[in-house]
């Protein structure tokens, strides 16, 4: 079996584990179980990071079409909730706060709660499970949840709890990952668009805090997003001070930062040492309101996130900074309009969230940015 992790530690432990599950499942295998036939309860876990969840919207839809009349549920962090609330394939959603993709400190892992949540899921009676990470413990999950059928990768283990283990393509892109799931369980695949619905509220919200900060939607706005996830993944500050500057005076543009709550301080101090007037929205929107935000700007910069993703959902002209942590070609926005700036190096691929010399960001320089800005202008 092989496994995605690089720590040999964690393959190590995790090789036992599927032996010894191997061995305690055997007698249970004997007789391959098949899909059941009558689906009328279908569970989706997707409980990772925003950008992850973005590239799953398609499952839905494809999951209604193929087993008509049947009531689909998605698990997803609460983080990431506004993505698929408003889809109008998913009937309910349920929100764990797994403490594995927390990014916030004091994510601990509280057996009782997951217990609870175990307990939740059987009581929903889901004929059906698909989790399309392929992590351990989301398998677990659906085994103490009582999915009768439990469908997922075993790249981190725990196959010997599956029914259906699909087949890892390595090096294709997320969504062909979550679509793989479905091919390979019978489910034909008619539709791969990736979208987020907002609703009418998100729009009034954002036309609102537009007009109250003194811009109009004739104005050239750029949106900008300079802090990701992980530390590593993150430009220099004083450049994004520099690219504001020459993107106020060069393209008369106004600037709109976005982000978290906790982003507020630190792009307030981009803004000041850009000495250009640049709006700090960190905080202020909703994620259906930064797909609104981003749907009326002429342009996006920003890291490679989930706003970069939001952007590319209706191909809008994007710049996007990517460290060495991820590869584009899995994890990228999937348009044509955005331009990716990755630098060659040796470390590519590292998978690290917090790098001490991040040099893989420090290579790319405000002219590279400027470069970039210049070629989607022009498409």
């Amino acid at each position: 079996m092989k496994y995605i992790f690089k720590n040999k530690f964690y393959i190590f432990i995790v090789s036992i584990v599927d032996f010894l599950g191997n061995i305690i499942f055997l007698p249970f295998k004997i007789f391959k179980k098949k899909a059941p036939g009558n689906i009328a309860n279908i569970l989706v876990i997707r409980l990772d990071h925003i950008g992850d969840v973005i590239f799953s919207t398609p499952i839905p839809q494809n999951l209604r079409a193929h087993y008509r009349g049947a009531k689909v549920t998605f698990l997803v962090g609460s983080w990431a909730k506004e993505i698929i609330i408003n889809n109008p394939y998913v009937d309910e959603v349920i929100c764990y706060d797994a403490p594995w993709f927390k990014r916030s400190k004091g994510g601990r892992f509280k057996i009782l709660k997951f217990i609870r949540l175990a307990a939740e899921l059987r009581r929903h009676n889901y004929d059906i499970g698909f989790d399309l990470r392929g992590d351990l413990r989301h398998i677990l999950l659906m085994f103490l949840g009582g999915v009768k059928f439990r469908v997922s990768y075993g790249i981190t283990g725990g196959g010997f709890m599956l029914h259906k283990r699909c087949v890892y393509r390595e090096g294709t892109h997320s969504l062909e990952h979550n679509l793989d799931m479905l091919r390979e369980t019978g489910v034909a695949v008619k539709d791969k668009d990736i979208y987020i619905y907002s609703s009418a509220k998100d729009k009034a919200s954002v036309k609102d805090f537009l007009t109250r900060s003194g811009i109009s939607e004739n104005d050239t706005i750029a949106v900008v997003h300079p802090f990701a996830g992980s530390i590593s993944k993150n430009w220099l500050d004083q450049r994004f001070a520099q690219l504001l500057m020459i993107l106020h005076k060069d393209y008369d543009t106004k600037a709109v930062l976005v982000g978290s709550e906790k982003d507020k301080t630190p792009i307030g101090n981009i803004i000041k040492a850009s000495q250009a007037p640049m709006l700090n929205a960190a905080g202020a929107l909703s994620l259906g309101g930064l797909l609104e935000l981003i749907n009326k700007s002429k342009i996006f910069i920003g890291v490679d996130s989930g706003p970069s993703h939001i952007a590319a959902l209706h191909d809008k002209p994007s710049v996007i900074l990517y460290s060495g942590t991820n590869s584009p070609d899995e994890w990228g926005p999937l348009s044509k309009e955005a331009v990716v700036i990755q630098k060659e190096i040796p470390c590519k691929g590292c998978q690290r969230l917090n790098c001490r010399d991040n040099i893989c960001m420090d290579l790319i320089s405000v002219d590279d940015v400027i470069e970039a800005v210049e070629k989607v202008i022009k498409r």
